[in-house]
C-alpha cells in the first residue's frame, strides 16, 4: 500500500460501525496492517464516544454468548481429532481387539486353556462355589505356580 491513501477518522469510524462494503473494508484492513501511521487515526475513531443502542436484556445476551462459547470445540479437542485421523491402522483400538480375539481363538483351538485350568474343576456336580469363584481360584493357582519358591 502506498502512503498516498490516508483514511480519515470518519472513514475509520464508518469501518468500525460496519458502514463499509466488503472490498473497502478489506482495503482498510490491509492498509492498517501495512501502515503504522494509520493506527493513530484508527485508535482515535475506536475511542470516540458513541450513542450505541441499549440492550433490552443484557444478562440474557451475556448468557447466550457464553453458552455459545462453551459449546465451541476447544483447540485441544480439535487437535486430538486431527491426531486421531493421522494414527496408523495398527494404532486403532479395533485392531487391538481383533488381535486379542484371534489370540483367544488360537488358544482355545490349541487346548492351552485346558492345560491351564483342568476341565474337572468346572463340572456341574462340584458345588464348591460360583463359576466366577472357580475361574478366580483356577487363575490364582495357575499364577501361583509361576511364583518363585522362598
Amino acid at each position: 500500500m502506498s502512503k498516498e491513501k490516508i483514511f480519515t477518522v470518519q472513514d475509520w469510524t464508518d469501518y468500525i460501525e460496519g458502514r463499509m462494503n466488503g472490498t473497502q473494508a478489506i482495503l482498510m484492513e490491509r492498509f492498517l496492517q501495512n501502515e503504522p501511521d494509520a493506527m493513530e487515526e484508527y485508535l482515535i475513531a475506536l475511542s470516540a464516544e458513541r450513542d450505541y443502542p441499549v440492550l433490552p436484556n443484557p444478562k440474557e445476551f451475556t448468557d447466550t454468548v457464553m453458552n455459545r462459547i462453551v459449546s465451541l470445540p476447544s483447540s485441544g479437542q480439535l487437535r486430538s481429532t486431527r491426531i486421531e485421523r493421522k494414527r496408523r491402522w495398527f494404532e486403532h483400538r479395533v485392531f487391538h481387539y481383533a488381535v486379542a480375539a484371534c489370540l483367544t481363538l488360537i488358544f482355545l483351538s490349541s487346548g492351552l486353556f485346558d492345560k491351564v485350568v483342568p476341565y474337572h474343576q468346572f463340572q456341574e456336580d462340584n458345588t464348591a462355589g460360583t463359576f466366577t469363584e472357580k475361574w478366580t481360584e483356577a487363575a490364582t493357582s495357575w499364577l501361583d505356580r509361576f511364583k518363585p519358591k522362598p
